[in-house]
């Protein structure tokens, strides 16, 4: 064995340094590509399988929830017309025929699409006695069938009546659309000396399209009453006794006790696997170039540094002393050429003092305009804004101008939480009383726009970082609140865990487009020093990712913002805050 690895080992080594790296880099390159082509050929066909009947119990599952709620609606209305409405009493009495005829042709036309007939029948409890059918005038009855050889009539004289019936073939109406179906049954016994039953005929289509978009030759599904008759199939006739090569799933509906069976065909998996299969040479040559291709270029990118160092050092043999190696990497190459130019640099000091001068000369120029700026910010004398917006609200209360005097009171109000606060941290109720300042100078513009916050009192002692929620309602008014119509901005909480807190501010505005709202959500996930600097939601979302970011450097993750559309179309944001704060600071270090 020794010999052998020393048979394949001396002639690369005998070569040069690129085509030792070349052949290394290839050699496991392919080891690695034909160990997953192998182990891919032989785990494919499971695991689709294994997908492809996961994606199939979920839809199934979803069509026969669908379903179920449907079924449901259907009965509790009927159970209202029947029960909970004055429709029952009136049916058995029958007093008024052509009043009970028009509460039976408005239900049903009402539910047109779920049902096909509803009548009623009336029989003296006595034996022998009287029976009356009763069903609207835009019902046409078939001639030839007679109703007492129905399955729902024996139950009935029997007094047995069932809510579903078996699935069945039975009609009385042209209207009768449906070439099988299930009947709904609802019977009133001894009453003022008559037995009564409701019979409703559902629509056969309020099952097959239900599964209508699932069903295909590869997909056969059948649907299955509690009693284990089936109501819906999708199986042809010639095929429905061979179901070994089909892969079955059940779905269980809570509501009716209906069942759904979905059949995969295994033929059409394995016919998937197989045109798979047939491009897989194709895709491996393919692969196999590529590894090359990438062999080739890891293998210069790792020569080229040490070539590179090669020519440096006959730069220097001849007097250059300029040169410097530079390289990105930490490996042994990289140490080297840092070896080397500190070599340089104990014969270049000259070069090292004019950079420490010319690094001085712009740190001088950065604290000279940094000195401007904060001339240029103490000049703002906060005192002035205040004594001057009294004075406004003065004068305007002189002159008889409340909403001016109301903006000036406001906007005082608002700076003075702004500027005077020096806490970083304040309660909800603080940043409530800020956000309804803001509202009401925005009202003097919007004053049609409704405004909740009457949802937050049991959150009000709870942190929040000040200016946390100003800016997002400022952001609704920038960009929701747009066109003529109906607006609303509400802010409520909820309680997340016992640790934390969210604020949710919603609005109905013009929302935004579904890929604007993801990128906005993917710029919140990112640290502040990685955002792009020209993307466009960026710069929308300015003020929100300002917050986001706040509450991340004070709280981490996963406190902060995150975007979702709200149930009107609009957006709501919700801020995500720890329920205990940190020790109070002065917001402005």
């Amino acid at each position: 064995m020794e010999w052998l690895i020393r048979s394949l080992v001396n002639p690369i080594m005998n070569r040069k340094f690129f085509t030792k790296i070349f052949v290394s880099i290839s050699i496991v390159s392919f080891v690695g590509v034909f160990s997953l082509v192998y182990i891919y050929q032989h785990n494919f066909e499971k695991i689709l399988t294994e997908n492809e009947m996961e994606r199939v119990q979920r839809s199934i599952n979803q069509a026969g929830l669908n379903l179920d709620n449907q079924l449901n609606r259907v009965v509790q209305n009927v159970y209202y017309f029947f029960y909970y409405s004055d429709n029952g009493s009136e049916l058995i009495e029958a007093t008024d025929r052509s009043r009970i005829e028009k509460a039976l042709e408005a239900y049903r036309t009402q539910y047109s699409s779920e049902l096909e007939s509803v009548f009623f029948m009336i029989k003296e409890s006595n034996e022998g006695g009287a029976e009356t059918l009763i069903y609207d005038q835009n019902l046409d009855r078939v001639p030839d069938i007679d109703y007492r050889s129905q399955a729902w009539y024996r139950y009935f004289l029997n007094k047995e009546t069932d809510l579903w019936s078996k699935p069945t073939k039975e009609h009385l109406f042209y209207q009768d659309r449906s070439y099988s179906t299930i009947y709904l049954t609802l019977g009133k016994y001894d009453v003022e000396g008559r037995d009564g039953i409701l019979v409703v005929r559902l629509n056969g289509k309020l099952f097959s399209d239900a599964f209508r978009l699932l069903a295909a030759s590869d997909l056969l599904i059948e649907l299955k009453d509690a009693g284990g008759h089936i109501v819906y199939s999708s199986f042809p006739t010639d095929i429905s006794a061979n179901r070994s090569v089909y892969l079955k799933m059940d779905s269980k509906l809570s509501y009716s006790g209906f069942e759904v069976q979905a059949y995969i065909n295994q033929q059409a998996i394995s016919d998937k696997v197989r045109k798979i299969q047939n491009v897989q040479p194709l895709v491996i040559a393919l692969i196999l170039l590529f590894t090359l291709l990438i062999s080739f270029v890891l293998s210069l990118t790792l020569v080229q540094p040490i070539k590179k160092l090669l020519q440096l050092m006959k730069k220097v043999e001849i007097g250059d002393l300029d040169v410097r190696f530079t390289s990105k990497y930490t490996d042994e190459i990289g140490l080297l050429g840092r070896n080397f130019n500190k070599m340089l640099a104990n014969l270049s000091g000259m070069i090292d003092k004019v950079y420490v001068v010319e690094m001085e000369k712009i740190h001088a120029e950065m604290k000279q305009k940094d000195a401007t700026l904060l001339a240029m910010q103490n000049q703002i004398n906060p005192h002035f804004l205040y004594n001057t917006l009294e004075v406004i609200n003065c004068q305007a209360i002189l002159n008889d101008v409340p909403a001016i005097s109301r903006m000036s009171k406001a906007m005082a109000d608002f700076f003075r939480y702004t500027i005077d606060n020096p806490k970083a941290e304040v309660e909800l109720r603080v940043e409530i009383d800020h956000v309804r300042t803001y509202l009401e100078i925005q009202q003097e513009r919007y004053p049609d726009i409704e405004i909740d916050l009457d949802e937050l009192e049991p959150y009000n002692s709870y942190p929040i970082i000040k200016l946390t929620l100003q800016p997002i309602v400022e952001n609704a008014f920038h960009y929701a609140f747009i066109g003529e119509r109906d607006y609303y901005l509400k802010i409520y909480a909820g309680d997340i865990g016992e640790e934390a807190y969210a604020l949710y501010i919603e609005d109905n505005g013009q929302g935004m487009d579904e890929l604007a709202m993801a990128a906005m959500n993917e710029l919140f996930a990112l640290e502040f020093s990685d955002l792009p600097e020209n993307d466009d939601t960026r710069k929308r979302g300015i003020g929100l990712l300002n917050v986001h970011h706040r509450i991340r450097l004070r709280y981490g993750a996963p406190f902060g913002l995150s975007l979702e559309e709200s149930m009107t179309g609009g957006v709501t944001v919700r801020v995500w805050l720890p329920k205990e704060g940190k020790d109070s600071e002065d917001s402005s270090r």
